[in-house]
């Protein structure tokens, strides 16, 4: 090379320097990212999925302290290398991006047979809803991961996140769904939100419950899976307006590619914007209309009592009063307008369900001793009548009761009317009758079949006799089970029917469809009333708990006046 043509080169390469051009990997020694290790381990304890084989792979960063807690993030379908996932992972911690994370990427389970292709358990824990999959997480492999590697893990929802792609997508929002105090931001890849197992489901879900502390970062293709379960491109656009027709947190990417386009590119960024803020909590969503008709902000469940051995069956006296039923224990509770629980009846007959009748007396009945007992102010009883093993009681308004009852021997559960003596079988063919209420306007009966996903509604005659049934109300089910679980209900003077299902709280509207799931902290709900010093707070009984919170609407009760209806919102 000749002297000139050297000189033109370095003056380019100075040129070219003070331009920029040549970047600082060019130019200076990079920092180098300090490394996390890669554990592995093969776990094959679980009860959760008895018998079944996984692989696990573990991602602790360099940084992490043994005396400070570590955030977590969980995915699924286990540890690909060649992803590099663990290396995102190394750059995001050191530049502080995201919290210092430890990783755990889990297998899905496999029933292994030498003599069989075995089963793949898949998509019996990635595609359905219910808590199972969660359950295994939380209760399996993060304790067995904390105790094994001797890590400081946090059990903080907000110290946590769980992702995937496809079904592994699917059961990491819905852990977070099941349990957003365990698990609240989401890295959600092509979800398969399609009916494989139910997951279908989970869009018209988060319409109608109310929000949780959720943040979602989700993407779907342009060109994603079909199949005979649905259309991936479909069902993330739907998943994306559910989110924000509720008001979560979300960002949404319909990007231009095939299925999971973007797990990997998009990692980055999606931990970014799940991280964002730390620590400062994941806010729940704005919740959505028919939701907010009924919630007031800032007025979450609030714990009243606990150490019950089943509480249930509550009623609300006129002066906002509630009392209830602790079956086992054989005593009716109350609690007045200032949240203090006294026992009202020490033997309490072993009632199941309670109701006010207009006049103030308190009515009970006992599946146990078949007994039907009034009560006064005083808590001095006498029966008002037996023989009928009851379920749940409604006083009306111009005396007399309906009493409904489950199945016994060969027959169905039935529906009674108790009045001067005389018991009337009203309805003989409900398979398992449950809670009772009656329409602000005393028109309409509701009674709940347990055993099914429906309320029943009936015109009441003059005679109080019932006519024009109607399978009307219909209920979610939740996964695990096989009916919604309803138990008592009743109406608010707005014309809202509140039923306590397995799946929390479930508020149907006058022509018939849940429009609202208010979520307890145990789930399953076991009595609900309003009541309170201005009648306006819900009260949700949970077997040995009892929760409560101010709410926008109203008593109803036989003491209430006869209340015109109105058509409600869709």
């Amino acid at each position: 090379m000749t002297k000139s043509k050297l000189n033109s080169l370095l003056l380019s390469f100075y040129i070219a320097f003070l331009s920029g051009t040549i970047s600082n990997a060019q130019t200076h020694t990079a920092v180098a990212v300090p490394k996390g290790t890669i554990e592995n381990f093969e776990f094959k304890e679980s009860k959760i999925f008895p018998g079944t084989v996984r692989n696990v792979t573990i991602y602790i960063p360099s940084q992490i302290d043994p005396a400070i807690p570590a955030c977590v993030y969980v995915q699924q379908d286990g540890f690909n290398p060649d992803a590099q996932f663990n290396s995102i992972l190394d750059t995001l911690i050191h530049k502080k991006e995201i919290p210092v994370t430890v990783a755990i990427f889990v297998e899905p389970g496999f029933l292994p047979n030498e003599n069989s292709i075995g089963r793949p358990n898949r998509c019996l824990e990635y595609d359905g809803l219910g808590d199972t999959y969660a359950r295994f997480l939380l209760e399996e492999i993060l304790p067995y991961v904390a105790h094994t590697y001797k890590l400081n893990l946090s059990n903080k929802g907000n110290d946590r996140s769980i992702g995937g792609c496809s079904s592994g997508a699917i059961s990491a929002f819905n852990a977070a769904w099941e349990r957003p105090d365990s698990f609240s931001r989401v890295y959600c890849i092509s979800g398969s939100f399609v009916a494989f197992r139910g997951g279908h489901e989970l869009p018209t879900l988060i319409r109608k419950t109310e929000a949780k502390s959720i943040r979602t970062f989700l993407t779907a293709g342009t060109n994603d899976m079909e199949n005979c379960a649905g259309d991936w491109t479909l069902i993330g656009q739907e998943m994306e307006k559910s989110l924000k027709f509720s008001g979560y947190e979300y960002q949404f990417q319909l990007l231009n590619g095939d299925h999971c386009v973007g797990f990997k590119n998009l990692f980055a960024d999606g931990m970014r914007y799940l991280w964002k803020g730390w620590p400062e909590p994941v806010n729940a969503g704005t919740s959505a209309p028919r939701v907010n008709d009924i919630i007031l902000p800032n007025e979450p469940w609030q714990l009243v009592a606990e150490g019950f051995a089943a509480a249930r069956g509550p009623a609300c006296n006129a002066m906002g009063e509630i009392f209830f039923a602790d079956t086992p224990n054989n005593k009716i509770h109350k609690i007045d307008i200032k949240n203090h629980i006294t026992t009202f009846i020490k033997n309490g007959d072993h009632a199941n369900g309670l109701s006010f009748g207009a006049n103030g007396d308190l009515y009970s009945v006992s599946e146990t001793t078949g007994k039907i007992m009034r009560y006064d102010n005083a808590g001095k009883g006498t029966l008002y009548a037996d023989g009928i093993r009851g379920q749940y009681v409604l006083a009306k308004p111009d005396g007399g009761l309906y009493v409904s009852t489950g199945p016994a021997a060969s027959e169905n559960g039935k529906v009674w009317m108790v009045k001067n003596n005389n018991k009337i079988t009203v309805d003989p063919a409900i398979s398992f009758a449950t809670g009772i209420a009656m329409s602000p306007d005393q028109w309409l009966l509701a009674v709940a079949d347990k055993q099914s996903h429906w309320v029943y509604s009936y015109e009441i005659s003059p005679d109080g006799l019932l006519r024009n049934k109607e399978r009307f109300y219909w209920l979610h089910v939740p996964d695990a089970e096989h009916n919604s679980g309803a138990e008592s209900m009743c109406y608010d003077r707005e014309g809202h029917l509140y039923v306590a299902t397995g799946m929390g709280i479930q508020i149907c509207a006058w022509d018939g469809p849940t429009q609202v799931i208010l979520p307890l902290p145990q789930g399953k709900v076991t009595g609900i009333c309003i009541g309170g010093a201005d009648f306006d707070t819900l009260f949700a009984f949970c077997q040995d708990k009892v929760y409560s919170r101010k709410i926008k609407n109203h008593t109803l009760g036989a003491f209430t006046p006869w209340t015109k209806m109105t058509r409600g919102k869709l």
